[in-house]
């Protein structure tokens, strides 16, 4: 039967790929209005799948607008296939032409499939950075670039994704990176790199190639930089992200939280450094005690977490740049997004991960299908558990919940993946478990998170809870008519 509903969505997202650039330099205002479209679509889209509370949802929400709201800055600056792919690729292809496909997936698992994968297909890079959570593993150890290509062709047609993230080791020393980013032109992917390889030519490429945004590592000032980077890097970096943004690229910075650098990139003046090189977002990680010779004096105290929880979010609110924090965004994405609940880390040597943090595995993509290792007994053991916590402010397995990964490890034998990844779970594992109940007694009770009340089971199902006026009271009035939805529910 002819889809009517798909065919709209198809015409509309290519109109837009043409309009897009037009608009862009003809009329802003009509621009602002299809970004409007889009941000509408995306929002419905996420409150028909969402499991949790309705303030949970709202929450959701506003982070979603923060996105748009970058996309609406910035969209204007980059390259006309820039322009192009964020319309057919994310509006298109991610949000209706693959919804068919998660459906089926569902009918086949009783669960959505992730909605993006982590690929690091070479573990090489030139560099020797200190508390590198990536160091340990085999360097000898790559995925070709066919084997990478069938695991998003996989991905594609099975569960619905067209949005991938390349990490490693470091992507530009791997070789036919390029060459698979012209191949699945559909896909929209992202690159977590340390940027000093980038010069013009390359930057122009990756801006006529539209499909294709970068998240260069970056420590803080020059000194921070330089000392866990290298001499000059600091530089080499802010001209890579120069060279970028004057192509038209949309790209972001990715920065490791430690008590070395807390002091510098939790202010408002470092953000408009990042602003000034051109960064459209940025993402804030934490040193966690696995990799490279795991040393836990770097790991943020929970006043320094904290913090940096209150500067995410107050940047979000009030900074021209998208700010996300992986850990502290619990309560805006309902909790742990790893176990192929919303990503998966395929590793170089084939082995799937269910975090690029958490480094243990059952399952290798060279012996079984990505749909048969998202299945595994171990991954749908996790999922089950997921949120892992009642409060969304900790919602880690490894930092946060550790009594959860050490159980699951144990319980189904996953293997480490490299040499000393089981230290997180042995001797490790009690210093942690501290850091984590430290944490958790620091948080405050009325710092704006929502906390949830459902059982693992309901996070599977979804439900309704109901929600006081004080919770709404909380969150950041950024949708007005959802906001009053709740009330009008109540």
């Amino acid at each position: 039967m002819f889809d009517f509903k798909k065919a709209a969505s198809f015409l509309l997202a290519k109109g837009m790929q043409a309009a897009l650039p037009f608009l862009s330099d003809h009329s802003p205002d009509t621009l602002i209005k299809f970004i409007d479209l889009l941000k509408n679509r995306g929002i419905e889209r996420m409150k028909a799948y969402h499991k949790g509370t309705p303030a949970e949802l709202a929450r959701r929400v506003e982070a979603a607008n923060a996105f748009f709201e970058m996309v609406k800055r910035n969209l204007p600056k980059y390259s006309k296939a820039t322009q192009r792919n964020i319309a057919f690729n994310f509006y298109y292809n991610a949000l209706t032409a693959g919804e068919d496909i998660r459906k089926a997936y569902f009918e086949r698992h009783g669960e959505y499939p992730p909605f993006f994968l982590a690929i690091s297909p070479s573990m090489a890079c030139n560099l020797r950075c200190f508390g590198c959570y990536a160091w340990k593993y085999p360097k000898e150890k790559s995925l070709s670039k066919e084997k990478v290509s069938q695991i998003i062709t996989e991905a594609k047609e099975k569960m619905g994704i067209y949005f991938v993230t390349i990490t490693g080791g470091e992507p530009t020393f791997w070789p036919p990176l390029e060459e698979l980013i012209r191949e699945h032109h559909d896909v929209f992917f992202h690159i977590y790199t340390h940027g000093m390889n980038i010069d013009d030519a390359t930057a122009k490429r990756w801006a006529d190639y539209g499909n294709v945004h970068a998240s260069i590592s970056i420590e803080g000032n020059r000194e921070l930089t330089d000392e866990r980077r290298g001499k000059g890097a600091y530089d080499k970096i802010t001209a890579s992200m120069r060279r970028l943004r004057d192509a038209g690229c949309m790209f972001g910075f990715s920065i490791t939280h430690t008590t070395k650098n807390h002091g510098v990139v939790c202010t408002g003046e470092y953000m408009d450094e990042m602003i000034a090189n051109g960064c459209s977002y940025g993402w804030f990680f934490q040193y966690i005690p696995i990799g490279k010779e795991p040393d836990l004096s770097l790991c943020p105290t929970p006043q320094q977490r904290l913090e940096r929880r209150d500067a995410v979010l107050k940047f979000r609110r009030e900074k021209p740049i998208l700010a996300y924090d992986f850990w502290n965004d619990g309560d805006s994405c309902e909790g742990c997004i790893a176990w192929g609940r919303k990503y998966v880390h395929i590793t170089a040597q084939g082995l799937v991960e269910p975090c690029v943090f958490v480094h243990f595995a059952t399952d290798s993509v060279h012996d079984k299908s990505l749909e048969e290792c998202l299945n595994s007994p171990a991954f749908k053991d996790a999922r089950r558990r997921q949120p892992f916590t009642t409060d969304l402010r900790t919602p880690c397995p490894q930092i946060d919940q550790c009594h959860h990964l050490k159980e699951i490890v144990e319980k189904f034998q996953m293997k480490p993946t490299h040499e000393g990844a089981e230290r997180i779970v042995t001797d490790l594992y009690d210093q942690v478990e501290k850091m984590a109940k430290d944490y958790q007694a620091a948080l405050p009770p009325d710092d704006g998170a929502i906390k949830t009340k459902m059982s693992s089971e309901d996070h599977k199902g979804g439900f309704s809870q109901e929600v006081s006026k004080e919770d709404l009271d909380k969150i950041n009035d950024a949708d007005a008519p959802l906001k009053a939805e709740i009330l009008a529910s109540k």
